[in-house]
C-alpha cells in the first residue's frame, strides 16, 4: 500500500510531529505499505508568524 502524507512539518525541524511521521514509517514498512510526504521543500515558503521555526508553503513552486 502506498500512502501519501502532506505536513508541513518535516525535516530540517525536530518535533514530536517529525518523529513520530518517521516512527510510523518504519514500523508501516513491517506491513507492507510505504510513505511519501508532501511536505514544504521544494516549494516557496514562508515562516510561520507566530512560531519562525516552521514553514509553510505558499502559493507555486519555488524557481530554482
Amino acid at each position: 500500500m502506498r500512502i501519501l502524507v502532506a505536513t508541513d512539518a518535516w525535516r530540517p525541524q525536530v518535533n514530536g510531529v517529525v518523529t513520530a511521521l518517521q516512527q510510523m514509517t518504519e514500523a508501516a514498512g513491517d506491513f507492507g505499505a510505504s510513505f511519501e510526504f508532501l511536505t514544504p521543500e521544494g516549494f516557496a515558503s514562508l515562516p510561520l508568524p507566530t512560531y519562525a521555526d516552521i514553514s509553510v508553503a505558499w502559493r507555486g513552486r519555488a524557481s530554482h
